[in-house]
């Protein structure tokens, strides 16, 4: 049976869409595709802000507690006052390096180019570095086991009542360092043997590994000794601690991606990338008497006396990792110590859209010079 479709005549009956109202919706749906399209930006925007805002803060937090701990320890040689300290590490080998096994108090910083040598061959020039020296515990507490007088034989003690000699970390080629907190040596370890439970450390004349000067003796004479070049510079009784000697610089690098980071420079010449995000560092020292405090505040290369050096003052320029963080660049105050409100010309543009931002903080030291 067929079919018939009559289409109504009347004009006012709607039969579709007309192309005004076709303009409309299209109108309507790209306002309100705008608008989404805005808050997603928006909301992406702030998101990536918070996130640069968030990562800034934590490498801030990060480098300035690392480097604090390391100025408020630095110059730490077991006792204080320790009268003498005898370096038996060979000066004339060839592994021998002035800045890494010299052992100064507390090394210099610089924002200038080159001048100093106690400078990181891999830093960035320009950027501020510190280098700091001193003695730490060797992962356990490590004593004598027998009076060490007339050999260098050293007989190390159960110090956790294990039934077993406990040298902590320490192993063949590692510095070490004893003190009676009256006087100290700093020796490389050439031995280490096991016998059952006794461990012995042996330092002697012998040249060390690749990298490691080896000691010399020759200069010890203590009492009792059996012979010249076979003891250290004093007699140590039992219960004397053995510490391990550090010799750390920190300084401003370039990492594997192409950014700059902190990096610690170790006593064995390795560089060990710490906090990514620091692009710059700046030290300066506080000279002044226990009295009256911290006087004068100077650069490294103005500092008077070493010896009056109370407190260390520590500026770090932070950047977050991506760009394009912020709407226009950023102007900031580097170093965070310079007034920058009443001379402007001290204020620095970036040259990118990152954020930066600027961590300034002192330390006293625990161990003046």
């Amino acid at each position: 049976m067929k079919r018939f479709f009559r289409f109504s005549a009347n004009p006012t009956t709607q039969t579709g869409l007309s192309l005004i109202e076709l303009m409309i919706a299209l109108l309507l749906g790209t306002l309100l595709t705008v608008g989404l399209v805005q808050v997603f930006t928006s909301n992406s925007q702030s998101f990536r802000h918070n996130e640069a805002a968030a990562r800034s803060a934590e490498s801030g937090r990060i480098a300035a507690d690392i480097l604090s701990r390391a100025i408020r320890n630095a110059g730490f040689f077991g006792c204080f006052p320790v009268n003498g300290i005898t370096n038996s590490l060979d000066s004339t080998d060839g592994e021998y390096d002035e800045v890494r096994h010299g052992f100064v108090t507390l090394g210099v910083s610089a924002t200038e180019t080159g001048g100093y040598t106690e400078r990181p061959g891999s830093s960035i020039a320009g950027t501020g570095f510190i280098n700091v020296t001193g003695v730490r515990r060797p992962g356990a507490i490590v004593k004598l086991g027998a009076d060490l007088t007339a050999t260098n034989d050293i007989q190390l003690e159960d110090s956790d009542e294990d039934g077993v000699d406990d040298p902590g970390s320490l192993v063949v080629n590692d510095l070490a360092y004893i003190t009676n907190c009256e006087m100290g040596d700093i020796f490389q370890i050439s031995e280490l043997t096991t016998s059952g439970n006794d461990i012995t450390l042996k330092a002697d004349d012998s040249a060390g590994a690749d990298g490691n000067p080896g000691n010399d003796l020759s200069g010890n004479i203590p009492l009792a000794c059996t012979s010249v070049g076979s003891c250290l510079s004093t007699v140590y009784a039992q219960g004397t601690e053995i510490f391990e000697p550090y010799s750390e610089a920190y300084f401003i690098g370039t990492a594997a991606d192409g950014g700059r980071s902190l990096f610690m420079r170790q006593a064995d010449g390795t560089d060990i990338e710490l906090v990514a995000g620091v692009e710059d560092m700046s030290v300066r020292f506080g000279e002044g008497t226990v009295a009256a405090g911290v006087q004068f505040w100077r650069a490294a290369s103005a500092v008077v006396n070493w010896d009056d050096v109370l407190a260390v003052e520590v500026s770090l320029l932070i950047a977050s990792p991506n760009d394009n963080v912020m709407d226009s660049t950023q102007t900031y105050c580097f170093p965070g110590w310079e007034d920058c409100v009443t001379d402007t010309s001290k204020l620095t543009t970036a040259g990118d859209q990152r954020m930066y931002r600027v961590y300034t903080f002192s330390n006293t030291l625990r161990n003046p010079f």
